[in-house]
């Protein structure tokens, strides 16, 4: 069940600030850990966007060992300016590591949904186990933009502080805990799934509401670039002003062609709606 935690003076405005959720299976992993000469990170995983019609979906990890008041399943958080709030705590909370990886909408429809929200999360576990061993992001653009192009990529960061490096400090071994009922393959580190995590488990939790933000500050970049699809009010899901949207207009290139109903769509080559094909 969730945990009471000790607001600061700006979260009082909610009652759902003044809770967490637990971190039951991260104490029972710590607990369980026999090798003295490591200790254990539990990494968080979770994703953003799988359903829209339009837009990336998003994939973040997190390492988060402070509590923070708040941090619950972002799907609970339902104004976007609470969610923003608890994301800036999260990422400036001590000993805080993540990743956020952005998989495109070209990506999506060249290898499926379920398959771009799995590579996603690899690649963030991937990049938090390498910042944690490399102290730095891996990348030279860490940025996440709207004018962004690359099929997928991905941004780190932290708040380590000062790192004093002594052989009395043991190395760190990793474990991801996944929402949902898959594990991706190859994955860096040892890992299990956690159905409904996200509304379970601290990590996940806090890994979800950075998801949920990035995704939802991209929507608004997009908007900005597509402004006949009115992004930032649907976030790509399709909703009925949406789908009259594409009807009048068509699709951009943030578009999900493999997804019904644009895939019994035919587009000209400026994306314009030709003929609706017969459903499968």
């Amino acid at each position: 069940s969730p945990r009471i935690v000790t607001p600061s003076t700006d979260d009082f405005d909610n009652t759902l600030s003044t809770y967490c959720l637990p971190r039951a299976r991260e104490l029972q992993l710590k607990a369980s850990h026999a090798d003295p000469k490591t200790s254990l990170a539990i990494i968080g995983v979770d994703e953003a966007g799988r359903g829209p019609l339009a837009g990336p979906v998003v994939a973040a990890a997190a390492i988060c060992p402070t509590d923070i008041a708040g941090v619950v399943d972002s799907k609970k958080i339902t104004k976007e300016v609470e969610r923003e709030r608890i994301y800036e705590k999260i990422v400036s909370s001590p000993g805080v590591k993540y990743a956020i990886a952005v998989i495109s909408a070209q990506r999506i429809d060249e290898i499926n949904i379920l398959e771009a929200t799995l590579e996603g999360m690899r690649m963030a576990v991937e990049a938090v186990v390498n910042y944690g061993e490399k102290g730095s992001n891996l990348s030279n653009n860490n940025e996440v933009s709207a004018e962004r192009t690359d099929l997928t990529y991905v941004i780190t960061g932290g708040n380590q502080g000062i790192v004093i490096i002594s052989e009395k400090i043991p190395r760190v071994s990793y474990f991801a805990l996944i929402d949902g009922n898959k594990v991706p393959k190859e994955m860096p580190c040892p890992s299990e799934s956690l159905t409904k995590g996200d509304g379970r488990e601290f990590c996940i939790g806090a890994a979800s509401i950075l998801a949920k933000v990035t995704r939802d500050r991209l929507m608004h970049g997009y908007c900005l670039k597509y402004p006949e699809y009115n992004l930032s009010q649907h976030k790509g899901y399709p909703t009925a002003a949406h789908m009259a949207a594409i009807r009048s207009f068509g699709a951009s290139p943030i578009h999900r062609r493999t997804f019904a109903p644009l895939k019994h769509m035919e587009f000209d080559g400026n994306g314009k709606v030709v003929v609706l094909k017969k459903s499968e």
